[in-house]
């Protein structure tokens, strides 16, 4: 149980910076830093939160700088493209980062950045919430106890009812919304795909600010063992914020978070081989929420607590993080093999199919990256 009260940094005052520095001040700790390259966002960010009077920044490096030794952690999220630049500073001035999702924009960078900090886990935690979320966790369990035999099928839905804000920066829905349920896929089955092929699309009466390549799309992939997976990804769910999980297995199936509205419970539905519902089935409950909120925290508002948590656990015992570069690596590879079988398809028809070969060796890693078609030789 850590005790302290930590003093936070956030450099990245977007939707989701303010969600995070909201979280970790209802935890009873202090934003001590606040920045963005815009002095709008900084602004906003200042007011919206009601912060009071905080060192402002528009330089990454320069925070990392001038408050090393007062900030005890700082929580990263700025735009995707820029994570690497705005995460190394404080890498080399041992700050401990919470760094948003995913590692970088593009494979390239994401392993030279690895390759500039090494694979230690005791730097950066990334915030791919969904292995701190306790439907999930208990899904997982679940599996591992072979309540539903050895896993034939797993299909991980992730849909948005509305497109996402101006302000968003992304090179397509499947590389930073598809990454959530890449690492699900991966975290759940304890198993890398072999295999990945996926295909986008443009459905009627869908409006965004912003151009995803599509705004739909879904995502096929094999493993090793047999496993045969889908991810499902929208942003025109109208009904409302929808995050599904199917586990089919050789003595029954899982079903993880079935679409009950706001505020509506998570059931985990254990289904056995003769169709009635297993003893272990059990439904857990979203946070209520009263002050303004993105469409996904109410279902995720305790993961992220509660990963937040676990950060400072971590820190305190000297101890490896549970979401790393190291796993978000793997959950990159997997997204930019969809998000390049998508781009290789003729509109609303699958694309090309990518191998996937994971190494613990980070240069063998990118050579197989290389040999599969997934990072443009250099």
């Amino acid at each position: 149980m850590v005790s302290k009260t930590y003093n936070y940094g956030v450099f990245g005052a977007g939707r989701i910076g303010k969600v995070h520095a909201s979280i970790v001040r209802e935890q009873g700790h202090q934003i001590v830093a606040i920045g963005d390259e815009t002095q709008v966002a900084v602004t906003a960010a200042q007011d919206e939160l009601a912060l009071g009077e905080v060192r402002t920044f528009h330089d990454a490096a320069q925070m990392a700088q001038e408050m090393a030794g007062v900030m005890d952690a700082v929580i990263i999220a700025s735009h995707t493209k820029d994570h690497a630049r705005d995460a190394l500073p404080f890498v080399k001035a041992k700050i401990p980062i919470y760094l948003e999702k995913p590692l970088t924009d593009g494979l390239q960078e994401a392993f030279a950045f690895v390759a500039a900090i090494g694979r230690d886990a005791r730097q950066i935690q990334i915030g791919l919430q969904r292995r701190y979320d306790p439907a999930l966790q208990y899904t997982r369990e679940q599996m591992q106890a072979g309540v539903v035999g050895e896993v034939r099928e797993i299909r991980c839905i992730l849909r948005d009812q509305f497109p996402p804000p101006s302000t968003y920066s992304s090179r397509g829905l499947i590389i930073d919304m598809g990454i959530h349920v890449a690492d699900e896929a991966i975290w759940l089955l304890d198993e890398f795909p072999n295999e990945v092929w996926a295909s986008m699309h443009r459905t009627r009466g869908y409006a965004s600010p912003i151009d995803e390549g599509g705004d739909t799309a879904f995502v096929t992939f094999t493993t090793a063992s047999g496993v045969l997976g889908r991810l499902d990804l929208s942003r025109t769910h109208s009904s409302g914020y929808n995050n599904e999980t199917y586990v089919i297995g050789t003595k029954g199936t899982i079903h993880t978070g079935r679409f009950a509205g706001y505020p509506g419970p998570i059931p985990v539905e254990v289904w056995q081989a003769d169709g009635t519902l297993h003893p272990a089935s059990k439904t857990f409950e979203m946070t209520y929420l009263k002050r303004p909120f993105p469409e996904f925290l109410p279902r995720f508002d305790t993961a992220y607590a509660r990963a937040h948590q676990q950060f400072r656990a971590d820190i305190e015992r000297g101890a490896a993080f549970a979401v790393t570069q190291n796993e978000v690596l793997d959950a990159q590879v997997f997204a930019e093999a969809a998000h390049r079988s998508a781009q290789s398809g003729a509109a609303q028809s699958e694309g090309a199919r990518y191998r996937l070969q994971r190494y613990d060796d980070l240069y063998e890693y990118r050579a197989a990256c290389i040999a599969n078609g997934l990072i443009d030789n250099d």
